[in-house]
């Protein structure tokens, strides 16, 4: 039996801006529809979850690090990142969080958000009350098993982040990344068909991701570009060549299907 706790709600400083009660939710059905063949009646039932939705202004925290997990957060539009703030104050981000996707697994196991989520631009963030996704979760198991699957996922992005920072040089880091942002997002329908999608991150949050400064990711960017791989402006990335850039970072999407 699937149980997951619910705490009391406690202060918090993602107060909504603008509550959205009929939000289209059908982009975390794909999301997880993705990671585990879904029933019709699954999906609408797992839609339905999505009780309420708000916006969060860019560059704020949508979860603080160490807090209870008394529901589950969506993201529904936008962008969003997992970061940690270290002793001498400098942050690092960790992880990114897309349309669909959980902001945080803490739900899974009644465990406190492990690291802070900001939003990168304005976002859209839908709330599930833990009890009934619980219930759910008793009826129709191929909903939990979504959900651990989307966990995975999100353990697998982290690590190749980690062999990003470790082992790959800057051309391969951002033609990397680019090719994880874009397999993310065509997965949940989010690339049109020019190959462009969201991109809400000035060059300073891809270098401070990467950890590359600003003039390098620039100069990077600027080889993509010479090389007919890639087009960037006005938070939108553009894939002009995917068999290209999939190729500068050695790219294996496989991690990002886990069964």
């Amino acid at each position: 039996m699937s149980s997951f706790t619910s705490v009391d709600p406690v202060g918090s400083a993602y107060a909504p801006n603008t509550v959205h009660p009929h939000i289209e939710h059908g982009v975390f059905v794909r999301r997880l529809s993705a990671l585990y063949p879904l029933q019709p009646h699954e999906s609408k039932t797992l839609e339905a979850l999505v009780e309420t939705a708000y916006t969060v202004a860019a560059h704020r925290d949508i979860l603080h690090e160490q807090q209870p997990a008394k529901e589950a957060l969506v993201l529904l539009e936008g962008l969003a990142c997992h970061y940690k703030v270290l002793d001498s104050a400098r942050r690092q981000m960790t992880g990114f969080v897309l349309p669909g996707d959980f902001c945080d697994f803490g739900f899974l196991s009644s465990s406190v958000t492990r690291q802070s989520v900001m939003s990168l631009g304005k976002v859209v963030v839908g709330r599930i009350d833990l009890r009934q996704l619980s219930a759910v979760a008793d009826k129709m198991p191929n909903i939990l098993v979504a959900a651990m699957r989307a966990a995975s996922v999100d353990q697998a992005c982290a690590r190749e982040l980690v062999i990003s920072l470790g082992a790959r040089d800057a051309l391969q880091r951002l033609a990397h990344f680019l090719c994880e942002l874009h397999h993310r997002s065509r997965i949940v329908g989010l690339v049109n068909a020019n190959a462009e999608f969201d991109l809400s991150m000035t060059q300073a949050e891809m270098g401070e991701a990467l950890g590359l400064s600003t003039v390098h990711i620039n100069r990077t960017i600027q080889q993509l570009r010479k090389r007919k791989l890639i087009a960037m402006g006005q938070g939108i990335a553009t894939i002009l060549d995917a068999a290209g850039l999939e190729a500068v970072a050695s790219f294996d999407g496989r991690y990002l299907r886990p069964n």
